[in-house]
């Protein structure tokens, strides 16, 4: 019996213990003869160049080589200049500045705007962004736009600087078609203010004043309106070289993109541009809530776009710029673009494209929806919201109960 337990023991070890032993070290084995057959080029390779080098420069030929691979490199950069020279000629230059007959000078006058059939595309092969869009402003006509990312808000007002040319339709201000002028005499009548603003270096004067039209009575004038600088006289003011307001001295300087300058002040200073320029059509680009509340003033029309409400202008600021608005852009055509509700809602029309376009005015509010592109709904925001069945109702709805609440409020349902 203890000769069969020893037998049992020993065959118990080869079979349980030995075989996968004997098996582990054939694999180990074999992943030892796979990586130096792996990494044996690499070491040849390796030894191989240590060898060429010292062949090299045994030989004084390494500036050869040096040379010989500066040449290649200059030849692919060459080769890249070229196909960027071609691609050159291949862009679509820009529309005349200037074509005759030019429009008058005080064109706009009214700040009529008619929006028929407006079908946009980035490219001949890219999709529609505008689907067929029209539309009338009348003067003094509060108008609001609003829509999700990809919406064509921004398409909406490049297309009144004509940045994207329409494919099919027309956009007339006061009956003239933009198309049929030149861009320098378009762009002139027009002002954007961006919610990140373009301030070039230089003087505070040269930021203002880009073409010294204008006398320093007059900037500090439009400074006092946006509230820069306080209401005091212009000459104590410019020789207050003390005073910690960069903005009482025409002089200070502005550092490139306004870096010394925080993105409200930037906002103002367009502002101010915009007060001293009187342009009859003023487009502002992503700019706070409170600010577009107030957009009711102005003499031209003014189009705002704001995608979303940033932190770019304190609450403090945003009354102030309010206050500027209602007091030197009175009698406004305004056109809205924004991603609040609370912007449009007591506007005269609203729209919504993708999402809304809103169409507001001042004494007769009314609503146009638009879907993808085309308009969906047409009529007073109250009314809209008095009805569960709209889509302008289902979007304020989203918002949230007390958000919702408070819209109605202020549509005054």
């Amino acid at each position: 019996m203890a000769a069969l337990a020893v037998a049992v023991t020993l065959a118990t070890i080869t079979f349980v213990g030995g075989i996968p032993f004997l098996l582990g070290a054939a694999v180990l084995v074999a992943f030892s003869f796979s990586d130096s057959v792996t990494l044996s080029p690499l070491y040849s390779m390796y030894g191989e160049a240590i060898a060429g080098a010292v062949v090299i420069r045994a030989f004084g030929a390494s500036s050869k080589f040096m040379r010989n691979m500066l040449r290649c490199v200059d030849t692919y950069i060459f080769q890249v200049a070229v196909e960027r020279s071609k691609e050159y000629t291949d862009i679509v230059r820009e529309k005349p500045e200037y074509v005759e007959p030019r429009p008058p000078t005080s064109w706009p006058l009214k700040g009529e705007i008619k929006c028929e059939g407006l079908l946009i595309r980035y490219a001949p092969d890219l999709p529609d962004v505008l689907h067929n869009l029209s539309f009338d402003i009348k003067p003094g006509e509060k108008v609001g736009v609003l829509g999700r990312t990809g919406s064509g808000k921004s398409t909406l007002a490049l297309s009144f600087f004509r940045f994207v040319e329409p494919t099919e339709g027309r956009i007339l201000i006061d009956g003239l078609d933009i198309s049929k002028i030149g861009l320098t005499d378009l762009r002139s009548k027009l002002t954007i203010i961006p919610q990140d603003p373009t301030i070039l270096s230089g003087t505070l004067r040269s930021t203002l004043d880009v073409f010294h039209e204008y006398d320093d009575k007059e900037i500090y004038e439009a400074l006092r309106r946006v509230h820069l600088i306080p209401a005091e006289d212009a000459a104590e003011e410019e020789n207050d070289a003390a005073n910690a307001n960069v903005f009482r001295n025409l002089d200070s300087n502005i550092s490139e993109g306004g870096e010394n300058l925080s993105a409200g002040e930037k906002q103002l200073l367009c502002m101010a541009r915009a007060i001293l320029k009187r342009t009859k059509v003023l487009v502002m680009d992503e700019v706070r809530v409170f600010i577009l509340f107030y957009y009711y003033e102005q003499r031209c029309l003014i189009l705002t776009s704001a995608r979303q409400a940033t932190a770019s202008v304190d609450y403090a600021t945003d009354e102030l710029i309010g206050k500027t608005i209602r007091h030197e852009f009175a009698e406004s055509t305004i056109l809205t673009i924004a991603h609040r509700l609370r912007t449009i809602i007591d506007y005269d029309r609203v729209g919504l494209d993708v999402s809304i376009v809103t169409t507001v005015a001042h004494r007769h509010p009314q609503v146009i929806l638009l879907d993808q592109g085309s308009i969906a709904e047409f009529d007073k925001p109250a009314r809209l919201l008095s009805n569960p069945n709209s889509r302008f109702y289902s979007l304020c709805k989203a918002t949230g109960k007390n958000e919702f609440a408070m819209l109605k409020k202020m549509a005054g349902v």
